[in-house]
């Protein structure tokens, strides 16, 4: 194997050939770094996309959440509200539909509701109503 020499030692040749060694491999490098953060760069955006298609495939589904108003009747009670309203493939539950209600129309307290009060109640439909 050769030993290398001291720069101070090279003549104007092997000081040019040394020094284009040197910028091709600096060049190398350069490239691989590039090629790297390019690579991790798309992985990335790759998997910003699938998670935001997941959302928007969901919330597409389901269609356009509206909010109505509804006047409670005589007997009335929560759970017949969310037998009328709920979409089941939004809410994993009537508890969880209800609970929404309940926060939208600061009923968190209690679960009493009268007959004339007036809730606001979210529903879904595939109609776009503007």
């Amino acid at each position: 194997m050769k030993e290398q020499k001291s720069i101070y030692e090279m003549n104007d040749r092997e000081l040019r050939s040394y020094k284009r060694i040197l910028r091709l491999r600096r060049e190398r490098r350069q490239k691989t770094i590039r090629f790297c953060v390019t690579v991790i760069a798309t992985f990335c955006m790759i998997l910003v996309l699938a998670a935001s298609y997941g959302t928007i495939k969901s919330n597409a589904n389901s269609g356009f959440k509206y909010y109505t108003k509804v006047t409670v009747k005589a007997g009335e009670s929560l759970w017949d509200i969310a037998d009328e309203y709920i979409d089941y493939d939004v809410y994993e539950s009537k508890n969880s539909y209800i609970a929404e209600v309940k926060r939208m129309n600061h009923l968190e307290d209690s679960d009493d509701i009268m007959a004339g009060q007036t809730l606001i109640v979210p529903y879904y439909s595939t109609e776009y109503v503007y």
